[in-house]
């Protein structure tokens, strides 16, 4: 039995007046999302095992984001495992916030936790950041970080979404463009396999194909439409920000939303 947190995409800054462009100006500092984040998971009346963050954990490669990042996230009650995302420097994650008891930075990872095996995968690659393209090398590392875990159950996580949605700019613009290479090896394990956690679409959905169950959370910051037809990521600005719970017991994940308070500039 496995019961962890699942969260993503918190963008944490280090400048009090952060407020990128492509952001609708009613959204407020995305601290604000980490606080409330940490306020919520404060007040559950339940225990869990870990919380796994799938990625842009900061908002910029600064050193100033990173210190921000570790203050905030050592408040957390519980251990985190953290995996770099598109807006992340991976080398600043490692060097700041991995102390290897509360905070664990995972890149082409394989960590075993209480008799599952968790498999990460560092899905930043060439091309464009936000749909980049593996390396045969990191390919070749998580096949064999799959096959390494025998008949344990595993979960995998990676921060962008490897197989297509149906949503064009998802697929064109966020998806990895090579990720049918990740797919099929997946596949091959999916009677072991609980679950295929991912960020980077800041939007609550949950894909299946071929038997591989794909969840994404909502950032906890600012969340992204998707839908048929849409050809250019558009704000959802009437989808608040929140973290999944997953609890994985005797070959079932259970995933669960749970919404933080609506955020603007002026709460």
């Amino acid at each position: 039995m496995l019961t962890f947190l699942h969260i993503s995409d918190t963008h944490i800054s280090g400048d009090p007046d952060y407020h990128p462009p492509w952001i609708p100006e009613s959204v407020a500092h995305p601290n604000r999302g980490t606080e409330l984040l940490l306020q919520a998971i404060q007040a559950l009346p339940f225990s869990f095992d870990f919380i796994l963050h799938t990625g842009d954990v900061c908002a910029d490669p600064h050193e100033a984001d990173y210190l921000r990042a570790r203050e905030l996230l050592l408040q957390f009650p519980s251990p985190m495992y953290l995996l770099p995302g598109n807006h992340d420097s991976a080398e600043l994650l490692e060097a700041t916030l991995h102390d290897g008891r509360k905070l664990h930075v995972l890149r082409d990872a394989r960590v075993e936790l209480s008799g599952y095996h968790l498999v990460t995968l560092d899905s930043g690659g060439p091309g464009d950041v936000h749909a980049p393209y593996l390396r045969d090398e990191q390919i070749a590392f998580f096949a064999d970080a799959l096959d390494a875990a025998g008949d344990a159950p595993i979960i995998a996580a990676m921060h962008h979404l490897p197989i297509e949605t149906g949503v064009p700019w998802l697929d064109e613009q966020m998806r990895i463009q090579n990720g049918d290479r990740i797919h099929r090896i997946l596949r091959a394990h999916r009677d072991q396999l609980a679950g295929v956690f991912h960020g980077h679409i800041h939007q609550q959905t949950e894909t299946q194909q071929d038997g591989v169950l794909y969840v994404c959370c909502p950032s906890t910051w600012s969340n992204l439409a998707g839908y048929p037809g849409l050809r250019e990521g558009i704000a959802d600005p009437l989808t608040p920000g929140g973290f999944n719970l997953v609890m994985i017991r005797d070959g079932r994940a259970f995933v669960k939303r749970y919404n933080l308070p609506r955020l603007t500039r002026s709460g």
